[in-house]
């Protein structure tokens, strides 16, 4: 199985070496600098690869033991990772400038594990023709060749006549590719999601034996559909367009770009964004948790206020509200 371990990893170096001439010897493809590069992070390059590529999904493997004594499964295609992920570092290393004290470790492990690589690194790897990600390929094979249809970009009705689906079936099979692509934070590899739920968390994984209410999307839409899904856009734009520019700052890089509290809070320390910080109240990384939750109590204040009948008729409480905007900050448009 695959074994998570903390990220950070990182032992200091046996040389002396001053941080930035180390990062700048690196964007030059000195092989010495190279060489220690990945003796001091090789636990962390394998560990992030594993993570991209296996999502939690069990496969046929070789061991790789890390220098802390933890182990972490290596397949092929996360030996190619690790290759990929080297070839990042050296050109992100020509950005590293230290700033407000950042070491190198910091900077590299917290760029290359960042959600911006995630997607550079899918857009690298479905450049594989019929590549499948794992949390696909642990469903049947219709999953699979729906998956590889919808990846080609072909319509509902040719891949309904293409495998012989009736649309309902079809629509099953759909939306279980969708919230198994959602629950791995690999839905961008299908464009424009069909479904959006406000009854089941496919993040938190709360509820799971019910799907609860599925609104579509714009893109497929039925007309009984179509009073729910404006109502809920409805109240997911208000509730946005009463938070502060610091609160929506902080919710679309959260759960729209899906950042971690360290990636935010070092975006955060920039230029004209550092105000956000004071503005929040945020003087380390782990006070933007808390932020969040008061954030959640917030919104379900304005929706109690704004649309108290739909409050009601749709049992909106904390949960649900963090739901319905994880959803929509990260797969539709506000």
């Amino acid at each position: 199985m695959i074994v998570q371990i903390p990220i950070f990893l990182f032992v200091p170096s046996q040389f002396s070496r001053d941080e930035k001439l180390f990062a700048a010897e690196i964007c030059k493809r000195n092989k010495k600098a190279l060489s220690e590069f990945q003796d001091r992070f090789s636990d962390e390059l394998y560990y992030i690869a594993s993570k991209f590529n296996n999502r939690g999904i069990p496969q046929d493997s070789w061991e790789y033991r890390t220098k802390k004594g933890y182990s972490i499964y290596v397949s092929d295609d996360v030996s190619d990772t690790y290759v990929w992920l080297i070839n990042i570092a050296i050109n992100k290393s020509c950005l590293y400038r230290g700033d407000h004290g950042a070491s190198f470790a910091t900077y590299i492990i917290s760029v290359l594990n960042s959600n911006y690589t995630f997607k550079d690194w899918l857009k690298w790897k479905t450049g594989v023709t019929g590549y499948v990600p794992k949390c696909i390929k642990a469903l049947t094979k219709d999953h699979v060749k729906i998956f590889t249809l919808l990846r080609q970009k072909k319509q509902d009705e040719i891949i309904c006549e293409k495998l012989k689906l009736t649309m309902d079936n079809y629509l099953i099979i759909y939306t279980e590719i969708e919230s198994a692509l959602i629950g791995s934070n690999q839905i961008d590899l299908i464009d424009n999601p069909k479904f959006i739920s406000i009854d089941n968390s496919f993040y938190d994984n709360e509820n799971e034996d019910s799907y609860g209410l599925q609104l579509p999307s714009k893109e497929y839409m039925n007309p009984d559909d179509q009073p729910d899904y404006i109502v809920i856009k409805k109240i997911a734009a208000s509730i946005t367009k009463e938070l502060t520019d610091a609160e929506r700052r902080l919710l679309l890089l959260y759960w729209g770009e899906k950042l971690s509290v360290s990636e935010i809070y070092y975006t955060f320390s920039f230029g004209g964004f550092q105000e956000y910080l004071g503005n929040l109240s945020i003087e380390q990384a782990k006070d933007i948790y808390r932020v969040i939750n008061q954030l959640i109590k917030k919104s379900l204040k304005i929706v109690s206020e704004l649309f108290p009948n739909e409050k009601t008729d749709y049992d909106l409480n904390e949960r649900k509200i963090k739901v319905l905007l994880k959803n929509f900050y990260h797969n539709f448009e506000i």
